[in-house]
């Protein structure tokens, strides 16, 4: 490929050769002969570079913190190693500000957090890898590639233009690029299609080497702060009462008797049983219900029907909000999509980062017409809800006023649910 800088010479060129030609001026043509001969030589040279980079360069991505919140900072680092024994030419790295693209893969099925392995969300991976291979190895260019479009060479073109240039590497050494990571977005984000280049000296021809590997960050949306009481604002209760995030209110006290049984050792000696002491002489303590935590189903509203791009931010952060406090207070917290994605996520000392996780992989979007017509007659205004349907687990749905204004639940769940609105 011509660089920027060789196109303009190119141009000149033949503009000069057809000056010459035109007006008799034989310097003009031997001009033009002479850039023509020296393009030549540059795309001979660079292809030979490109062989010897082929199979002495490799490029490694690492991420060194793949899980951030939104608008902490985060870098990428790409390395190229040369593994061959002699000296490599000078390479030249992407800058990959037109690199980065952010996907919702969403919940996947339905899984209980802490539980089995967990599988790695949908779109993780770059479909333009080869099959059979992580990432793409050195040399490689699939078919599409090797004969680039003018609209792809034009942005290949300013891309080298500020791009990062290493010079010659010696024998296992390597060098590293930072990359900083657009955080500023929520979802999974992913840097693919990074390309190392070889040039000529005179930076005339360019050739592509290799592709870094894709590299995956996802960053976790900011939770929204809950008044003192509990309630966020925008909070419309049902027909539950009380608010179902100021804590486990249907929880039990644990001074429910549930039985006798035998003393063991370590048992409080204030629980032992006088009466059955003293008439059959053997230690008996009293047994008694432990306190059960409560539950918390949040129902999200995802439908593109019922957000606008702002909204849509706006219901995840109200969500984590909530959701980071009800674990706070012992809760379990049912994370429901309006797309039929469950996950359950225990009060644990990982409760919050897989809320957060998992708030950070969705995204507006239907549900997929397979759910809906397994779910039957089940979906409201276009919604299916996978809820586990706990007894005495409170409910809250987060949508917007569009989202509500349709009949968003089923009959069952909307006399035990509460609503939250936001802007």
């Amino acid at each position: 490929m011509l660089s920027t800088r060789g196109v303009v010479l190119a141009v000149g060129a033949v503009c000069a050769a057809l000056a010459g030609l035109a007006y008799g001026v034989e310097e003009f043509v031997l001009l033009a002969l002479a850039v023509g001969v020296l393009l030549a030589l540059a795309k001979v040279g660079v292809g030979r570079r490109q062989r010897v980079s082929g199979w002495a360069l490799r490029v490694a991505v690492s991420v060194p913190v793949a899980e951030v919140t939104a608008g902490q900072s985060a870098v990428v680092h790409l390395t190229v190693t040369n593994v061959s024994r002699r000296r490599g030419p000078p390479v030249v790295v992407e800058v990959p500000d037109g690199n980065w693209s952010v996907s919702y893969p969403g919940l996947g099925v339905s899984t209980v957090a802490g539980g089995a392995r967990a599988h790695p969300p949908r779109g993780y991976g770059s479909p333009k890898d080869p099959p059979g291979r992580d990432a793409p190895g050195p040399g490689w260019l699939d078919a599409a590639e090797s004969r680039p479009g003018r609209r792809q060479r034009a942005r290949d073109r300013r891309a080298l233009s500020r791009a990062w240039r290493l010079p010659g590497l010696g024998p296992d050494a390597d060098a590293t690029v930072s990359v900083r990571v657009p955080t500023s977005t929520r979802g999974l984000l992913t840097l693919a299609d990074v390309a190392v280049w070889c040039e000529d000296p005179f930076r005339l021809v360019s050739r592509r080497v290799t592709l870094a590997p894709p590299a995956h960050v996802i960053v976790y949306p900011m939770p929204e702060e809950v008044t003192d009481d509990g309630r966020a604002t925008g909070a419309h209760p049902g027909n539950r009462s009380p608010s179902p995030w100021r804590g486990p209110a249907h929880a039990r006290s644990g001074d429910e008797l549930s039985g006798l049984r035998p003393y063991a050792p370590g048992d409080r000696l204030t629980r032992l049983h006088w009466p059955s002491l003293a008439r059959t002489g053997e230690l008996v303590v009293r047994e008694f219900l432990e306190p059960q935590a409560g539950s918390l189903s949040l129902l999200v509203d995802l439908r593109p029907s019922a957000h606008s791009a702002q909204s849509v931010e706006e219901t995840i952060a109200r969500v984590a909000g909530l959701g980071a406090r009800a674990l706070g207070q012992g809760l379990t917290v049912e994370l429901c999509t309006s797309m039929g994605d469950r996950v359950v996520i225990p009060p644990n000392a990982a409760g919050r980062q897989t809320l957060l996780r998992s708030l950070a992989l969705v995204g507006p979007a239907s549900a997929p017409p397979a759910v809906v017509r397994r779910w039957g007659d089940r979906p409201t205004g276009g919604a299916v809800w996978a809820t586990g349907g706990a007894p005495g687990a409170d409910v809250v749905l987060v949508t917007t006023a569009a989202g509500a204004a349709q009949r968003t639940l089923p009959e069952a769940l909307e006399r035990q649910a509460e609503t939250v609105l936001v802007p």
